[in-house]
């Protein structure tokens, strides 16, 4: 059976803090449109501010399917399941709004966990950067670009090949056609990049090895101690500059869990 909460309860704000993973699911208002299911991760890109708000950080992607659904009607469900440990599925169903220069929040008002019995056992390894290598290449040609222009250039710090062109080719509609990116791709702040730390449990096949000046073109690694007393990968989706893909003010009303 499942349990409601009005608000998230100790023992799930310390296992949820646990996860290497969890889904987002949003959809469009019309009845033929695409429901869309999306993994996330990356440690330490989901927190728990107090037992009513929690936010998270997202990367840049190949599309723009949660933003565009929740710019249009603000649905989202974030869902957590156990991989190891106990069984367990924990749903937060509310809504959402997207800001490309901010931090995700969610407000919640009621929590819900459930039995994850059909949930198979996995053991984590690693978290793969090949997304985070990639976009830092890209990032790093609109900064080449940008430290080319004229000091009082008014054109776009956008680089044929960077990641703001990336954006406008891949973020700012969904499959659907609804619209996605706004500014971000458009903007005259270059992304930065390029902040030496050290990563550990971040890459592949490796997992045991320290990954060293991890970046990314929607993040910048950045050292923090996580909830089991290791350092984790702190994506600032802003890149300490004001600009993110997927960096959502997510206002969630939790109505339960199914």
């Amino acid at each position: 059976m499942g349990k409601f909460y009005d608000a998230i309860p100790p023992n799930l704000i310390s296992w949820i803090e646990k996860q290497e993973m969890f889904w987002v699911a949003t959809a469009p208002l019309s009845a033929d449109g695409h429901v869309n299911v999306s993994p996330k991760g990356l440690r330490d890109s989901f927190h728990i501010v107090n037992e009513n708000k929690v936010w998270y950080q997202d990367l840049t992607g190949s599309g723009v399917e949660t933003i565009s659904h929740l710019r249009e009607n603000g649905r989202i469900t974030i869902m957590f399941n156990a991989f190891e440990g106990p069984a367990r599925i924990v749903r937060l169903f509310g809504t959402g709004t997207v800001h490309e220069f901010g931090t995700p929040i969610v407000d919640v008002h009621k929590v819900g966990s459930s039995c994850g019995y059909a949930v198979p056992l996995y053991e984590f390894k690693a978290h793969r950067r090949a997304l985070i290598d990639y976009a830092a290449r890209l990032e790093v040609k609109d900064q080449e670009y940008a430290a080319e222009l004229p000091a009082d250039a008014d054109t776009p710090n956008v680089a044929q090949n960077g990641i703001k062109n990336y954006w406008s080719k891949n973020n700012v509609k969904s499959i659907d056609g609804i619209p996605g990116l706004q500014g971000a791709h458009q903007s005259n702040v270059t992304p930065l990049s390029g902040m030496q730390d050290e990563v550990q449990g971040v890459g592949e096949p490796e997992a045991d090895k320290t990954a060293t000046g991890v970046t990314n073109g929607a993040a910048i690694a950045a050292s923090a101690k996580g909830v089991r007393g290791r350092d984790q990968l702190g994506l600032l989706m802003a890149f300490s500059a004001g600009l993110a893909v997927a960096a959502m003010v997510i206002k969630l009303q939790l109505v339960g869990v199914l």
